[in-house]
């Protein structure tokens, strides 16, 4: 049940991202961990139901005469399932839950009043398979309700929630998305060309890493996906002061950026600012500045080749 949960939640929270959840290659374990999380509440009403059913039973049993009447009316209670109807209209998915759970409540309640005082096993067995079947579509049911929320949770919190990223590359990797944006390195001395930045993280499988920008919405959005090997290099990055930084003049709904050319310096974070002005000399990298436009990275650029010259 637990698998059957997660695999369910997972499927409607990535079709409600636009994607499929075969992408991700899921291992089991995973889905199991994934149904954790979301099954406390149910199975704290479940066992607070499992407690007041006992109850009842031992009163049924120490007053047979007083419940005698409402035994006879919970001999149709397998028709509760048609009481929420209303509600369809105006919430699809809370009605086909309610449905489920009522099919469930229903021929329990049948199956024990009508076989109290004469067995019939196979009233009891149809009655369980019903339930049975029925508990798999109120599971299916929730789990969809589960996993449209923490899609519509991601699509609120990608750019603010989501780890920072940045990905060097010796070759041209071609991420191009909203809020994204490419830095080229002119460090020859770098073994890394190319600098992707305005990148979140949103899932890792084995030695493959799932990507989206900083604007990504499930309407309209690219994932990209790279894997690691010795000609890349992928940085998290964490502090909003590097979050509010790092695509400079390019908002998180626009689209992506190509940005001037940039050293590297420090332990491998991009300069953008211009070198000091004295000669033989250089001031710390500020990548919280930026470069100021093109003219300022073109100029930054002549003073560094002139320098190692």
């Amino acid at each position: 049940m637990l698998f059957y949960f997660g695999w369910s939640s997972t499927d409607a929270e990535a079709k409600a991202l636009g994607l499929r959840d075969t992408v991700f290659h899921f291992s089991t374990r995973d889905y199991l961990l994934r149904s954790v999380d979301a099954l406390y509440l149910p199975v704290l009403l479940g066992t607070a139901a499992a407690f007041a059913a006992l109850t009842v039973h031992r009163r049924v049993q120490r007053e047979p005469g007083a419940v005698a009447r409402p035994l006879r009316w919970l001999r149709h209670a397998w028709t509760l399932p048609i009481l929420p109807l209303a509600l369809r209209p105006l919430h699809p998915a809370l009605f086909e839950l309610l449905v489920a759970l009522l099919t469930i409540i229903g021929f329990l309640l049948t199956s024990y009043a009508r076989t109290r005082d004469s067995r019939d096993p196979r009233l009891v067995a149809l009655c369980l398979l019903v339930a049975v079947l029925a508990l798999f579509w109120a599971v299916y049911s929730y789990a969809g309700i589960v996993g449209r929320g923490r899609a519509a949770l991601t699509a609120r919190t990608v750019e603010t929630q989501f780890p920072a990223v940045a990905v060097f590359s010796s070759t041209d990797l071609l991420i191009h998305g909203r809020g994204s944006c490419r830095f080229t390195i002119a460090d020859k001395a770098s073994a890394f060309r190319y600098r992707y930045a305005g990148l979140r993280l949103f899932h890792v499988s084995g030695d493959r890493i799932f990507l989206v920008s900083r604007g990504w919405r499930p309407t309209g959005g690219t994932m990209f996906v790279v894997q690691e090997s010795e000609k890349l290099r992928v940085e998290y990055v964490s502090g909003q002061r590097a979050r509010s930084t790092e695509c400079p003049n390019t908002p998180p709904g626009t689209g992506s950026r190509t940005g001037a050319t940039q050293r590297t310096g420090g332990q491998g974070r991009p300069c953008a600012a211009a070198l000091a002005s004295k000669p033989g000399g250089s001031q710390p990298c500020e990548s919280s500045r930026g470069c100021a436009g093109k003219a300022a990275c073109a100029a930054s650029t002549k003073i560094s080749d002139a320098q190692k010259l």
